[in-house]
């Protein structure tokens, strides 16, 4: 299969669920080619690496567009006789959407793929025009916040016949409570990074080391980990750290709160790393932490990459029942306390003593994560399934 993916930048150091599931489709034996609206940077990778087709906006000048257009008419107008179709709705003009519509990774692809809704709106028209099947990859903020205020967002989608991948239950959900048929849905679960998956011992798990790799936003937490942190000191006895990996906003607040709480000096924040160095972290820690919640906006998880790539690798992970995480994590988890409601603080650091002071009671818990993990979000599994989504419900996107 020839996949046409669509993204707003490429490669993005946070959406390592875009770029890597790329290389996989490729080191399979498929074709696939990135057209986003800007080309971004990994710390420590040669760009070469993630070659991509730039059509942000504002990206052809007239002589282009008019070349485009007069080379093939044909297509450009197939289908659909009205300008106004072409341009509602989107944010370029209808020259710009007509000239997308022939760029060459779009008509000879035999299928086109949309990361995020508001992406995947916004290149409606162009796909339509080009006839190809079309389905939009939902992850978590545009089944959630994005919706929020406006409701009836994804009517243009569902109007035009295009299908909607998942990637988990929770998104599922989410998406019929906006109104898309639960036959226009398939569920594509995210696969952990063939570089974790491939370390094949267990962790130690014998470095007094709590890690948490996240953007430094409302919806994942950290001020509830960092004061979770804090109020188990009464076990960890000052001797652990805790790592946090990302950036963001937050970082000034957050680190304000680290030494209020008197934990300053065990906080490190390591700012965004490469992937080699992130997984060397995950490696050398010995509790993974995510605090996800619900963010004043209506933001939600969907399936996070970070909890995946840790139970893959056989981290015991403490967390939340916020949105899909549930999904990843072994049923056990909750009954033991290791997942707690979304702002329970104190559910957190119990969940930290425990951990922290029994080294059997991680190795039991990771272990289990591990299991489950392997069994459902490996690379493999995730480039089949997304096959067999775009077979079953991309469909050429009709006049809505």
């Amino acid at each position: 299969m020839r996949l046409c993916i669509l993204a707003s930048e490429y490669p993005s150091t946070t959406q390592t669920f875009v770029y890597e599931p790329i290389e996989w489709l490729r080191a399979r034996g498929h074709e696939a080619d990135v057209v986003a609206d800007r080309r971004g940077t990994l710390p420590g990778v040669d760009g070469a690496r993630f070659p991509v087709t730039v059509a942000g906006r504002g990206w052809l000048d007239r002589r282009t567009k008019l070349r485009n257009l007069v080379g093939s008419p044909v297509q450009a107008v197939q289908g659909y006789g009205t300008a106004a179709w072409w341009a509602r709705g989107a944010e370029w003009s209808t020259w710009e959407t007509l000239a997308r519509s022939l760029l060459e990774p779009l008509r000879r692809a035999d299928g086109v793929l949309a990361h995020f809704g508001p992406h995947g709106i916004r290149w409606l028209p162009a796909v339509a025009t080009a006839s190809k099947p079309y389905a939009v990859f939902i992850h978590g903020y545009d089944a959630t916040s994005w919706p929020r205020e406006h409701p009836d967002v994804f009517r243009p989608l569902i109007e035009s016949g295009a299908g909607f991948i998942a990637n988990g239950e929770y998104i599922e959900s989410r998406l019929v409570d906006l109104g898309v048929p639960r036959e226009r849905i398939a569920i594509c679960r995210i696969g952990a990074s063939t570089d974790v998956a491939a370390i094949a011992d267990p962790p130690d798990l014998t470095p007094q080391r709590v890690l948490t790799i996240a953007r430094l936003v409302d919806k994942k937490g950290v001020a509830d980990s960092i004061a979770a942190f804090a109020e188990a000191q009464d076990v960890l006895g000052g001797g652990w750290q805790y790592d946090i990996v990302g950036d963001g906003p937050l970082l000034p607040a957050l680190r304000a709160l680290a030494e209020r709480l008197g934990v300053g000096a065990l906080v490190r924040f390591r700012g965004f790393l490469s992937r080699r160095d992130t997984i060397q972290a995950l490696a050398q820690s010995s509790v993974f932490m995510l605090a996800s919640r619900t963010a004043p906006n209506g933001d939600t998880e969907g399936t996070p990459v970070s909890i995946i790539e840790a139970a893959t690798l056989g981290l015991p992970v403490v967390s939340t029942l916020h949105a899909g995480i549930p999904e990843i994590l072994p049923a056990e988890g909750t009954r033991a306390g290791l997942l707690v409601a979304e702002g329970d603080v104190a559910g957190l650091a119990g969940a930290l003593r425990l951990l922290g002071s029994s080294a059997a009671e991680r190795r039991h818990w990771g272990e289990m994560n591990r299991e489950r993990a392997r069994s459902r979000y490996s690379a493999a599994s995730h480039v089949a399934t997304l096959l067999e989504s775009m077979a079953r419900v991309a469909r050429p996107p009709s006049r809505a």
